[in-house]
């Protein structure tokens, strides 16, 4: 089985930026992917090249943060000039069609262009708060890969349900459906374009992830499909001033999720069970 740790929200804040790349330097950490919206967009940007064997992708935003585009041009999904606040208040606008994705796409092609002139590689794509999962702008999303040669975007989480969180058990299947017929519009664009794999990590991703937790869930994972990819989405960081004061509310522990990807006994207990450890780039480059 080959498993990605990735890391999102790289460009969120300089102490996040500093996390993931000493994750990487330290640890097992191999993938990341950048939110081009972030304040620290620049830093990233800067700590990337100077980390060339960091595999970068984008971390496609529509939520809480201030869009690329002019808000005029996109006013559907603005809310006092930033993209509305939670996930919640942007499906609740989806359903009631208040929320139009074509505008979405319109400020997704402005973010991916923004980074391809960075002139950084782009190997894979996800989305902030999974919203690039959402019917009418997923389509354009596995389209515009394809058109771009990225042949890695999340869509299916793989999670057991957890027991006693009803509220987290039913996002995690409203999700997982989602990202089910997400898979299937991808297929319906090119078959061969999108390399599938499933994520874990997004119960326990930002604090509360133990080894014992993700060796029990790979395992879980390896019995049911020995050769699949499995992507590992976690949010190491070092949480300076800024990131408490700015993403406080997340409620996240980002420098346990850092301890983990760094902790000298994970790399010992992946080979152990026949884990080999990868990234998006070196499987689009084996491919």
């Amino acid at each position: 089985m080959k498993v990605v740790f990735h890391a999102d929200d790289f460009g969120l804040s300089a102490g996040v930026n500093a996390g993931i790349v000493e994750a990487y330097e330290r640890g097992v950490l191999r993938s990341t992917s950048l939110m081009v919206t972030g304040q620290a967009f620049e830093d990233a940007v800067a700590r990337a090249k100077a980390t060339p064997g960091l595999d970068v992708g984008v971390h496609l935003t529509l939520v809480e943060e201030p869009p690329v585009l002019p808000p005029e041009r996109i006013p559907s999904l603005i809310h006092d000039g930033r993209f509305w606040p939670t996930h919640a208040a942007v499906g609740l606008r989806w359903l009631q069609r208040r929320w139009r994705a074509e505008e979405a796409c319109l400020e997704l092609a402005a973010q991916l262009d923004r980074y391809a002139a960075t002139g950084l590689a782009m190997s894979h794509l996800d989305g902030h708060q999974h919203l690039h999962l959402l019917p009418g702008v997923f389509t354009w999303v596995a389209a515009e890969a394809s058109r771009r040669r990225v042949r890695f975007v999340r869509t299916r989480l793989a999670d057991p349900l957890p027991d006693g969180s009803p509220p987290r058990a039913a996002v995690l299947v409203a999700l997982r459906a989602v990202g089910w017929l997400a898979q299937q519009r991808a297929a319906a664009v090119d078959r061969h374009a999108l390399v599938p794999f499933v994520t874990v990590g997004f119960l326990h991703a930002g604090g509360t992830l133990t080894m014992e937790r993700l060796l029990g869930v790979l395992d879980r994972v390896q019995r049911r499909r020995p050769h699949a990819l499995v992507e590992v989405m976690l949010h190491p960081g070092r949480a300076d001033e800024e990131t408490r004061r700015r993403y406080g509310h997340w409620r996240y522990q980002w420098e346990n999720d850092l301890a983990l990807l760094v902790d000298p006994k994970l790399p010992d207990a992946l080979a152990q069970r026949g884990i080999d450890v990868t990234s998006f780039r070196a499987l689009a480059a084996a491919a």
